[in-house]
């Protein structure tokens, strides 16, 4: 799929909002024909890029169109504005690249020409989530015996009481349920947590920590203890 997209530059260089008679317009709007979205991601960590592409609504026919990536950032409801713009290329195909620093709805519009109508997609949410380290004191205890989970969270999480890392196990389903949880504590850019507890038979066991005003729920990577007696 070829592409004719220029970039014109991020959100402070390009406007800071398009206003119609004084009013806010919003990407999706009535009835405007919605083209092809895709995401190379949906779910990313901090400074990952993503790639938006599609066609639009006419695709040969929108050859050459003016098309724009709108975005609206956390916090929400927040405000749509245009991030970059670029033209369709010769089969109306477009591509942008985008690296979320927290999460936000894109949406691709192209304008209404003399000789086309406005089309829109609707706003689809890209989460950026946090990155969650783990380290087990002991990944082969005996049974009944204490062990230690601790690790960091990159970017640092708000402390409150909401603010807590919880100890998951892996159950027969493949689902992760709770064992325990500890608030979390500050650390310098970061933020660390420590969770201890007796275990008492083997398992695979993960930390998870709940979303907020501007990223996503994160996860460790799971981790396997072989309990022995």
């Amino acid at each position: 799929m070829s592409c004719a997209v220029r970039a014109r530059g991020t959100l402070t260089a390009v406007l800071a909002a398009v206003l119609i008679g004084g009013a806010l317009a919003l990407p999706a709007a009535g009835d405007d024909p919605a083209p092809v979205v895709n995401f190379s991601a949906r779910n990313v960590l901090p400074n990952a890029p993503v790639a938006i592409t599609g066609t639009l609504v006419n695709g040969a026919a929108d050859a050459g169109r003016q098309v724009q990536l709108y975005e609206r950032r956390a916090p929400f409801p927040g405000t749509w504005a245009v991030l970059q713009e670029g033209a369709a290329g010769a089969d109306g195909s477009y591509s942008f690249s985008v690296v979320p620093v927290r999460k936000a709805y894109y949406s691709i519009v192209a304008p209404a020409t003399a000789t086309a109508g406005r089309e829109a997609s609707p706003g689809l949410l890209v989460t950026v989530r946090r990155k969650v380290s783990i380290k087990v004191s002991d990944r082969t205890p005996r049974k009944n015996q204490l062990v230690r989970f601790s690790g960091f969270i990159a970017p640092s999480y708000p402390l409150g009481p909401g603010a807590v890392a919880t100890l998951q196990r892996r159950d027969k389903s493949g689902s992760f349920t709770n064992v325990k949880a500890a608030l979390l504590k500050a650390a310098g850019d970061f933020t660390s947590y420590r969770v201890r507890i007796r275990l008492k038979s083997p398992g695979i066991y993960r930390i998870a920590v709940p979303s907020s005003t501007y990223y996503g729920s994160g996860a460790s990577v799971a981790v396997v203890v072989r309990v022995h007696r």
